[in-house]
């Protein structure tokens, strides 16, 4: 998929990073307190949810004022001129009215929203998010054990903004914890929370949160088809907001999901979330299961990277590591296709056609021998099974990565099936003998990119 533009909305002299993209029911997104619009489309995680939302909806999304790519703030901003944020959106994209679906703190937002411009609001989705905290007795009582007091959830939020832009694995720890122990994740959270926001910034954003007046909000007044959904095990806001949120807000519709993090599209079961979306707005759930497709499947590894961690140390290592995953996606998306994970100091990747993989495997390795990495690459092209969760399996995948294994140190290696597909192009493909595959039958002759 394209990346979709980033275009600015408002005229009270600041202005709101927003993108549009899809097609469907119009569906206008307000963010949690961490986003970049451009950012977001870098890690598979994220992107998967958004290339779900572009399927099935006509998405407005946007950076809020103070965050990503929108200006920023000298004071904190009141509620009104929040809420005017979205007006703004809209107005630019030519709404006048849209399904409202609000995250986190974003929720608050799209409650009041809902409450003080019903005209404008199709419908009303919530998802991990806040309820006034006039209601905290009853928060408390419906959170029963599971529930944190707030000054808890404040003390998680202190220690991530200690570190902010340098450590993300505490932010990782609070509002991702499926994720714990993916280097990979946690070195794009820490791009993602760098250029979100300066550790200043961040911190007048928290603060910024924290003093919008909510004792206005009455949830009986909001008078539009509403969905709760919440994450039972959220440290940050817990499962008990969702639950008054379901059982104030008038004819409100609620769903609880398996998990612990706050950030929903980190989730492993994140179908749930989206697919709740998707019937709540369009009327039906899309239909779930594994699918079979053609792809050519990229396998890529770092050459002699512990060794090469070891001699640089942890900081310049984590610097060339971020700078391998940034080119990682960048030069997959230019080629046209996916990245489905990260394995370690390699990814794994999907392209339509084998010119497609074999272009990028060759500029990708270009891009990082321009930083003293080496990388090598194994091509593979057959049928593939795509799981729920956007992961894919078979023996193609298998096949793709003994390629990989088979590949010598800066090389590009590709599969027969690769070679003979790639005939007629402007590759040429040297021949490097027959090879045991582990797990694989019989021996496969591997070909070089040259």
């Amino acid at each position: 998929m394209e990346l979709p533009d980033v275009r600015f909305a408002g005229g009270d002299g600041v202005r709101i990073a927003y993108q549009e993209f899809g097609s469907g029911p119009r569906v206008l997104s307000i963010p949690a307190l961490v986003s970049n619009l451009d950012v977001m489309w870098e890690h598979e995680v994220y992107r998967r949810v958004l290339e779900v939302a572009r399927v099935h909806f006509h998405n407005a999304v946007f950076d809020k004022r103070g965050i990503g790519l929108s200006d920023r703030f000298d004071r904190a901003p009141t509620l009104d001129e929040r809420i005017d944020d979205i007006i703004a959106v809209m107005d630019a994209v030519g709404w006048e009215t849209a399904t409202i679906s609000g995250m986190s703190e974003g929720g608050l937002m799209a409650q009041q929203f809902a409450m003080r411009h019903p005209e404008r609001v199709e419908r009303l989705l919530l998802t991990n998010t806040a309820a006034p905290l006039s209601l905290d007795h009853r928060i408390r009582e419906l959170g029963g054990d599971d529930h944190r007091p707030w000054r808890d959830v404040m003390a998680d939020w202190e220690a991530v903004a200690a570190v902010w832009g340098e450590d993300a694995h505490r932010f990782v720890e609070f509002t991702s914890p499926s994720k714990v122990g993916d280097e990979a994740f946690t070195r794009w959270a820490n791009r993602l929370c760098r250029l979100s926001a300066t550790p200043a910034g961040f911190r007048r954003q928290l603060d910024s949160v924290l003093s919008l007046d909510t004792s206005a909000l009455d949830l009986q007044q909001i008078d539009v088809p509403t969905l709760v959904v919440h994450v039972r095990g959220d440290r940050s806001l817990g499962v008990g907001h969702g639950r008054v949120l379901a059982e104030t807000i008038p004819g409100a519709e609620y769903l609880e999901v398996d998990g612990a993090d706050h950030f929903w599209p980190t989730l492993d079961n994140w179908r749930d979330v989206v697919d709740a979306h998707i019937e709540f707005v369009c009327g039906s759930a899309p239909k779930r299961g594994t699918r079979r497709e053609f792809a050519t499947v990229m396998f890529t590894d770092i050459v002699g990277s512990t060794d090469l961690a070891r001699s640089l140390g942890d900081q310049a290592w984590r610097a060339t590591i971020e700078s391998h995953d940034r080119l990682a996606h960048r030069k997959v998306a230019q080629f046209g296709g996916r990245i489905v994970k990260s394995t370690g100091d390699g990814m794994l990747a999907t392209f339509p056609i084998p010119s497609a993989a074999a272009a990028a495997a060759r500029a990708f390795r270009a891009e990082l021998a321009a930083i003293d990495l080496r990388v090598r690459a194994g091509l593979h092209a057959g049928e593939i099974e795509v799981h729920e969760n956007a992961d894919i399996s078979g023996i193609a995948v298998n096949a793709a990565a003994r390629v990989e294994h088979a590949a010598t140190d800066g090389s590009i290696f590709v599969s027969n099936t690769v070679r003979e597909m790639l005939m007629g192009s402007d590759f040429m493909c040297d021949d490097r003998g027959e090879f045991d595959l582990k797990g694989l039958d019989g021996r496969w002759r591997l070909y070089e990119l040259s």
